[in-house]
């Protein structure tokens, strides 16, 4: 009867209605999708930066650009969710005034008259994607590396991509030593393929041929790396000097000077510096022992008191490479196995004709190591204020062995003889092949770095989703549906509710707090559903709803 006489009182009577009524739900599809959402938005972006060949697929500029879309898109449900919960509590457990609903309904961060809860989900549901996306950016600057498998490849003594057949040795002598004297240390690579092991160890390995590494290089992004690691053989000489008994006997130092007479040119003299390499063996030299010396006669010295002898043999390491689009360095070299001589091997160095001692004698005096105190030549890198004249190590044995390698790539080298010339690729072992399953591949990419407070930053949304979806749930019989708004507000006010709210049709603010209660009227007989209306002002309960009921 109540229902009967509201409707005859209605100056609306008669005119056409347009309400849809609806039922209460636990869930809606909305909330399902929401939770779908979120989640593959979530997996997207951890899988993005988490798995190996995702992340190298993407890179991190594409990375970010995709964690950036899963939070805007995150960011967007967990909003719309959070918003609904916040009315479904707010019509029951909370201060339930018509400022509250206004604020949360229109997002009103500077809302006034609002109590403390709705202000802060409004300024959380603001602040919270802004410091995520502020977040994930912090974890920029990582990498990943993906192990590859490649083909075959050639290995042999060889110069950087570019150096190949430029001269006869004099040009790649410098190439390779002249990082090294800039700044010697020891255990440490320098460049395309030297590495000084000690004081008195030098090794410079044979690599990667230019055709297989100018493919790799063109396989790779700008920020993107490759390692390449592998067991090959290197020219390494070692500083081993006559004993002191050796050294003050003239027999000894005759025969040795001898074994080197037989060539013109074997044996190079100034007035206070020598070389002496390439012994007498059959039609060809042994270039394997080379003595230099420096001396200074004013200080009694003689060649025989300054000499150092070097022992040069082919042995084999381990070489790492890093490979990017515009460079290749040695970066690692293990396992040198010093002292141990391969026959055939150690014949492009037994048994050939390098002629060092005639192309790199003045190299004595360029990279002295003896006399630049003498003639006010500070080292390289050392401060005028504090002079440095002597290198605080040994670099002979590097200079010994990037005579001999340049020698032997610019005359025998790969790049030397083409492979339909087999007589003149006499020294087979300069190259050679390795098998796929014997060279290491490490591609790196810069990425984002995998962290467990990025994968944080990334499921607070789903967290957040799934808990206002699973709260909406626990309240589905409160009377605020997924598409409550203002036209809910409207349908449901009565007559004299509005009257209560004259003066604010423009300025959308009331004098004081104006609590709203939903009240359950009953079933209208005329239309077939329950009557659902809000009473202003009131400061009872609202009324729950029941399942499976129509409401308008």
């Amino acid at each position: 009867m109540a229902d009967e006489s509201e409707d005859k009182e209605s100056p609306l009577l008669g005119h056409e209605v347009v309400g849809i009524p609806c039922r209460i739900q636990r869930l809606s599809w909305l909330d399902i999708a929401a939770v779908a959402i979120v989640l593959i938005a979530a997996a997207v972006a951890v899988a993005s930066v988490w798995e190996p060949t995702i992340a190298m697929f993407f890179g991190q500029t594409n990375q970010l650009v995709v964690l950036g879309l899963a939070l805007a898109i995150m960011a967007f449900c967990t909003q719309r969710q959070v918003r609904k919960l916040t009315l479904l509590y707010e019509a029951r457990f909370g201060a339930s005034t018509l400022q509250n609903f206004d604020a949360v309904l229109r997002n009103d961060y500077f809302a006034s008259a609002i109590t403390w809860q709705p202000r802060l989900v409004i300024w959380l549901l603001l602040l919270l994607p802004l410091g995520l996306s502020a977040a994930y950016k912090t974890f920029s600057g990582g990498s990943t590396d993906l192990v590859i498998y490649g083909p075959n490849a050639d290995f042999g003594a060889t110069a950087a991509p570019g150096y190949q057949l430029i001269g006869d040795g004099l040009s790649l002598l410098s190439m390779v030593y002249l990082p090294f004297w800039m700044n010697p240390a020891v255990n440490r690579t320098y460049g395309f393929n030297l590495y000084v092991a000690n004081d008195t160890t030098a090794a410079i390995l044979d690599a990667p041929l230019p055709v297989y590494l100018t493919s790799l290089q063109t396989s790779l992004q700008n920020d993107q790396s490759m390692t390449i690691t592998a067991k090959v053989d290197a020219t390494v000489t070692q500083n081993i000097d006559p004993s002191e008994s050796e050294r003050n006997d003239m027999d000894y130092w005759q025969s040795i000077k001898s074994s080197y007479s037989d060539k013109k040119g074997s044996v190079i003299l100034s007035l206070n510096d020598a070389i002496w390499a390439g012994q007498k063996r059959g039609d060809n030299f042994d270039w394997s022992v080379t003595y230099l010396s420096r001396w200074d006669t004013s200080q009694s010295q003689t060649f025989e008191s300054q000499a150092e002898r070097f022992v040069t043999t082919r042995q084999t390491c381990t070489g790492t490479w890093n490979i990017t689009r515009t460079n290749v360095s040695l970066i690692q070299v293990n396992n040198l196995e010093a002292g141990v001589e391969d026959g055939v091997k150690q014949d492009v160095i037994s048994n050939n004709r390098l002629r060092i001692e005639e192309m790199f004698f003045q190299f004595l005096g360029e990279y002295d190591w003896t006399g630049r105190k003498t003639w006010k030549q500070r080292l390289p890198g050392s401060k005028p204020a504090n002079p440095q004249y002597i290198p605080t190590m040994n670099t002979r044995p590097a200079l010994v062995a990037a005579m001999l390698w340049s020698r032997l790539v610019s005359l025998d080298g790969p790049e030397r003889w083409t492979d339909d010339d087999p007589a003149h690729r006499k020294y087979t072992e300069l190259k050679y092949p390795i098998q796929s399953s014997d060279i290491g591949l490490v591609k790196r990419g810069r990425t984002l770095r995998r962290s467990s407070w990025l994968v944080v930053t990334l499921v607070i949304h789903p967290i957040l989703t799934i808990a206002a979806v699973l709260g909406k749930a626990l309240m589905f019989d409160t009377p605020v549906s997924d598409d409550f708004g203002l036209i809910s507000l409207l349908a449901g006010v009565k007559e004299s509710g509005v009257e209560k709210l004259r003066g604010a049709a423009l300025s959308g603010k009331l004098k004081r707090e104006m609590r709203v209660r939903f009240r359950d009227w009953g079933a209208d007989v005329k239309d077939g559903y329950r009557r659902l209306e809000l009473e202003l002002g009131e400061e009872q309960k609202t009324d729950l709803l029941m399942e499976g009921k129509y409401y308008g």
